[in-house]
């Protein structure tokens, strides 16, 4: 069965009217072409979002060991 096909009969099975006016928005959005999420976000949330996108991967991970010792604590009864 094909990921359309699967996702038909999931529609389908909906029973939930809400849930279907949920879905078929959904799709009529993330089908127009010419919608960019960009466009509903205000000037300062862009640049959040772009200041995020571009922040290090490593900005807020920790090694092992601090992981380690930050989460002992937990593991003890």
């Amino acid at each position: 069965m094909s990921l359309k096909e699967q996702v038909l009969q999931m529609v389908l099975a909906i029973e939930d009217e809400q849930l279907l006016e949920l879905v078929k928005a959904d799709i009529e959005y993330f089908n127009n072409k010419e919608t960019d999420i960009l466009d509903e976000l205000n000037d300062a949330d862009k640049e959040e979002l772009l200041n995020q996108v571009n922040e290090p991967d490593e900005k807020d991970t920790r090694s092992e060991e601090e992981y380690k010792a930050a989460t002992a604590k937990w593991r003890k009864k």
